[in-house]
């Protein structure tokens, strides 16, 4: 796809071998992008391309103080930069910089962003050889400066289990990804779904329980419809924040 040709060129064009968001700021000023960021009290306003009187601007938001949705924010108005997008401005939302918006250009910066943060030649091993756990999130996280859930949603487009992952918010699914081996077999709750309140993501919102690993879980309590033929067993991995409302959740799948 072009979009993750570009990031890989910008890449190789900037002899980038590691943490590439350390080179962001780097690459705005060497295409004399003006960057600023500043608190707007809006949290749905995530960032901007602005071109105006021959100028590019990148603005951020940085209400949410996340350095990893920060360094996505800024990767991805660079996509929209680097794949010479066309309008005058660009404003992007939450739901433009999350896995399930609809709009091709904000569907291509994602991908951009994604590729450039968490180069497939970086990421692809590890995430190869390492469990599929929050250690491995964690590490990828902090070693690439990116948020858990981005960490985590590139891993399942190199593993070869059986895992699903999801995010959700004060109670309803916000994001889903699955791996590819799931794709067309399972379907979990969908996006604005509520979490059931016998799955352990609940638990961990509501008391002080914290997961240390996979635990069994009824299938039903996050699969609403199997199509493989096959029986199958769920296990469930949680973390909440309370601060935040927010809980990441990992779902591994076996076929009986």
């Amino acid at each position: 796809m072009i979009s993750a040709e570009k990031a890989r060129q910008l890449l190789c064009d900037f002899n980038i071998i590691a943490t590439p968001a350390l080179s962001l700021d780097k690459i705005f000023e060497h295409y004399n992008i003006i960057y600023d960021e500043m608190d707007y009290g809006n949290k749905n306003y995530m960032g901007s391309l602005i071109r105006a009187e021959g100028r590019q601007i990148i603005l951020v938001n940085t209400d949410i103080k996340n350095v990893g949705r920060i360094n996505f924010t800024k990767a991805h108005e660079l996509g929209h930069f680097s794949l010479n997008h066309k309008g005058e401005q660009f404003e992007c939302s939450r739901t433009d910089l999350m896995d399930n918006t609809r709009k091709p250009l904000e569907i291509e910066a994602n991908q951009f962003a994604k590729e450039f943060l968490l180069p497939e030649q970086m990421v692809k091993p590890i995430s190869i050889s390492a469990s599929f756990d929050f250690d491995t999130i964690k590490a990828i996280s902090n070693e690439y400066m990116v948020s858990k859930l981005v960490a985590v949603f590139r891993m399942l487009d190199f593993h070869s289990g059986n895992y699903a992952v999801i995010g959700s918010k004060d109670g309803l699914v916000a994001h889903l990804g699955i791996s590819k081996s799931l794709i067309g077999k399972i379907n979990f709750l969908k996006s604005g779904d509520s979490i059931r309140n016998n799955s352990f993501a609940k638990e961990c919102m509501v008391s002080d329980f914290r997961m240390t690993g996979y635990e069994s879980i009824d299938p039903k309590t996050w699969v609403t419809r199997n199509k493989s033929g096959s029986a199958i067993s769920l296990k469930e991995y949680s973390r909440a924040d309370k601060s935040s409302g927010s809980a990441l959740t990992l779902l591994k799948v076996s076929f009986l």
